[in-house]
């Protein structure tokens, strides 16, 4: 089985980008970009592709979002990231992408029909606002993206 890798981008205002996913995935509303692992690819290289071609930002990896195992599944994991650079273009497995304040990010979270991708999500939204919460006083602004 091939492990999945996404990644969770927050920018310098706290907002956090979000996607709406196109076809198969008609039970999940709002969640973050993440895909399966290509053969010769790091779990950080899986996480930085994914997230540029279903969103269409090129993210930085800040630091890996440590997750329960028996929380994910031991075959996902994601990375918080800073934007560096928004290209406006996405594949076609995205219809829209959003940069939402973590409040509207819940709510667009919990729209998700299916409770255990539901639950993902919003864990996955917590302990990634707990690390940014956690790092943020050590990281330097600036535009593109932010640096620590």
């Amino acid at each position: 089985m091939k492990r999945a890798y996404g990644g969770v981008v927050i920018n310098e205002t706290g907002r956090v980008l979000l996607r709406k996913p196109r076809g198969l995935h008609k039970t999940r509303i709002w969640t973050f970009a993440k895909g399966k692992q290509e053969k010769g690819e790091s779990a950080k290289q899986t996480a930085l592709r994914e997230v540029l071609e279903e969103t269409g930002v090129r993210g930085r990896v800040i630091r890996r979002i440590l997750t329960p195992s028996d929380e994910l599944g031991s075959w996902d994991g994601y990375f918080l990231m800073a934007p560096i650079e928004e290209t406006g273009r996405f594949d076609d497995e995205t219809m829209a992408v959003v940069w939402a304040m973590r409040e509207e990010a819940e709510e667009l979270i919990s729209m998700t029909e299916d409770p255990e991708r539901r639950r993902r999500d919003l864990n996955i939204l917590r302990l990634a606002f707990e690390l940014f919460g956690s790092i943020k006083g050590l990281l330097t602004f600036s535009s593109p993206g932010w640096h620590g």
